[in-house]
């Protein structure tokens, strides 16, 4: 049986875009997702491990991961916070699944 935080409907509140400055492709997430690798961006080109920029317009921080099911180096944006160059973190290109919902 699933939790009172686990079964919470969340708002789609987190975006990731293809490249820095908020362009190109764009996926908005509402929910935990362990792998990309079937992840589209919005102009239909994969997603997986191809993220740069980021907006947080959650009330709570959500954790970025280079592996799947949340495994190797992670990256996160604080709650109501946005990065416009993952570069900067040493985080370009990396992010294959995320949590924190």
């Amino acid at each position: 049986m699933a939790t009172a935080s686990e079964s919470r409907v969340q708002a789609a509140c987190f975006t990731l875009w293809q490249t820095n400055g908020y362009n190109d492709g764009s996926r908005t997430f509402s929910g935990n997702d362990h792998d990309f690798g079937n992840n589209n961006w919005s102009n239909g080109r994969a997603s997986n491990n191809d993220a740069n920029s980021g907006k947080n317009t959650c009330g709570f921080r959500v954790f970025m991961y280079d592996g799947v099911s949340y495994g190797g180096q992670s990256y996160y944006l604080q709650a109501n916070s946005n990065d416009s160059d993952f570069g900067n973190n040493s985080f370009s290109n990396k992010a294959t699944s995320l949590n924190g919902f």
